[in-house]
């Protein structure tokens, strides 16, 4: 009776123990993964606003202009003319000196918090990344696969060496074409925020 009893006493104690190490896995795998995600999350000062900085690891984004960028209200232009006539989003991405750990760092740029009415998911509807100065264009894209609610990659794996900063003009246009009537174009909507996001080396 009494060994009944202590494998009964033994079988509780193990499961109990079992119990205990899934738990503290859990646990462990839940503050890793979290732990990841913030060290990846971006964090937004007064957003919205000019002035905006954010930050993802130890990079910054600073505006200029408004983080916020739209459509709403252009007008058709000739692709040629953006830098002259487009609306654009001014900001820079910096990597300080201080950093001890790393000499480079990486990050992708995207918009987010993207809304999108049906008529502007369209090619005409265009979207171009540029140098700081307007000069020289980075890579470019359209709406016509664009999602509300969802990111649109802008650039993926930019390097960055410490003590530098990148800066950028993201402009965002209706790109008139003389071969075809646009005038659904003209009543849309399209806002989006650039964010962007440090890899961890």
């Amino acid at each position: 009776m009494e060994d009944k009893i202590e494998a009964k006493d033994n079988t509780k104690k193990r499961i109990l123990l079992a119990s205990l190490i899934i738990v503290m896995s859990i646990v462990i795998i839940g503050i890793s993964l979290s732990y990841a995600y913030f060290i990846n999350t971006v964090q937004e000062v007064n957003p919205g606003n000019q002035g905006t900085s954010i930050t993802s690891g130890k990079l910054t984004m600073n505006f200029t202009t408004s983080q916020t960028i739209n459509a709403t209200s252009a007008g058709l232009i000739n692709d040629s003319e953006v830098v002259t006539q487009g609306d654009y989003t001014q900001f820079s991405v910096s990597f300080p000196n201080d950093d001890e750990n790393a000499s480079t760092a990486t990050y992708n740029l995207y918009l987010t918090e993207l809304t999108i009415s049906d008529n502007l998911k369209s090619t005409d509807v265009k979207w171009a990344l540029y140098d700081g100065a307007g000069s020289n264009m980075i890579i470019s894209g359209d709406f016509s696969g664009a999602t509300s609610g969802t990111n649109l990659t802008l650039k993926d794996g930019i390097t960055i060496n410490k003590g530098e900063t990148n800066s950028y003009r993201l402009y965002i246009w209706l790109s008139y074409a003389s071969d075809r009537n646009q005038t659904n174009l003209l009543n849309g909507t399209l806002s989006a925020k650039v964010g962007f996001r440090a890899i961890t080396n």
